[in-house]
């Protein structure tokens, strides 16, 4: 007796691709945006999340985002300019900025009397 080979044959049917004429068309893929519709916004972590009329408006809701969650980035972005503005705690600021200064003038203390005292040993 004679044995047949058998042949795997899938019943899945081959799909062709048709050429497209126009390759522009294909590769147009534009990521929509919606329109700003206000002048100025309030973004958290570069995310926009309320529209003001006015700059103090948007700013004054800033502050009060700030104050309660002060770990947040919080900006007002300005929809005409297309720039953002840094909101930052207002109690905070100056006081940073002096325990910076004190602790430069500290370290340079320390590293001018190192030197002193380097110098007079003989």
């Amino acid at each position: 007796m004679a044995t047949r080979k058998q042949t795997r044959s899938s019943n899945r049917t081959r799909q062709t691709r048709t050429p497209i004429a126009n390759r522009t068309t294909a590769s147009a893929r534009k990521l929509s945006k919606p329109p700003l519709s206000e002048p100025f916004y309030v973004a958290v972590d570069r995310q926009l999340k309320s529209g003001h009329e006015t700059y103090e408006a948007a700013e004054k809701a800033a502050l009060g985002i700030k104050k309660r969650y002060p770990k947040l980035h919080v900006t007002v972005f300005g929809a005409k300019e297309q720039r953002h503005t840094l909101i930052d705690q207002p109690g905070l600021v100056g006081a940073s900025n002096n325990k910076n200064r004190l602790a430069e003038q500290a370290t340079r203390n320390a590293v001018a009397g190192r030197k002193a005292a380097a110098g007079r040993r003989p």
